[in-house]
């Protein structure tokens, strides 16, 4: 008797949905992000306390058990093909470096009473600004 094996998956639609699902995690990502900071900015949580704790609780597992998964992938295509492994996780701290630097450029450049500043400026005043009322 041999043992009953899952549906074979079409590569292609697999990776069409992993391209759909990674993007919709970034836009979630940013949205998340946003959400947080405008409830930090406006000395009120009632905007991120609104989101169902069970529904994120929910997702976070989903994610956790995805990466653990991806994990498991990424160490075995290591095996396989470790130049190619490296060069692609290079490629995504790039982009996540990337997406990080965007999300603060918006965030700093959303202040019309600041005069234009470079973005190093405005990057410096910020994080000053937020030690010197850590420190208060």
């Amino acid at each position: 008797m041999t043992a009953a094996r899952a549906p074979r998956t079409d590569i292609e639609k697999l990776v069409n949905h992993l391209k759909t699902i990674t993007d919709e995690l970034t836009t979630l990502h940013g949205d998340m992000y946003w959400l947080a900071m405008q409830a930090q900015d406006l000395h009120e949580q009632s905007s991120a306390a609104a989101l169902n704790v069970e529904l994120l609780a929910s997702l976070k597992g989903a994610v956790d058990n995805m990466r653990s998964m991806l994990w498991n992938y990424i160490e075995t295509a290591s095996e396989v093909s470790p130049q190619k492994v490296k060069e692609g996780l290079e490629t995504q701290r790039v982009q996540r470096i990337s997406q990080f630097l965007k999300l603060l450029r918006q965030r700093l450049g959303a202040n019309p009473d600041q005069p234009p500043l470079s973005f190093i400026e405005r990057i410096s005043a910020a994080m000053k600004e937020r030690l010197s009322n850590k420190v208060a």
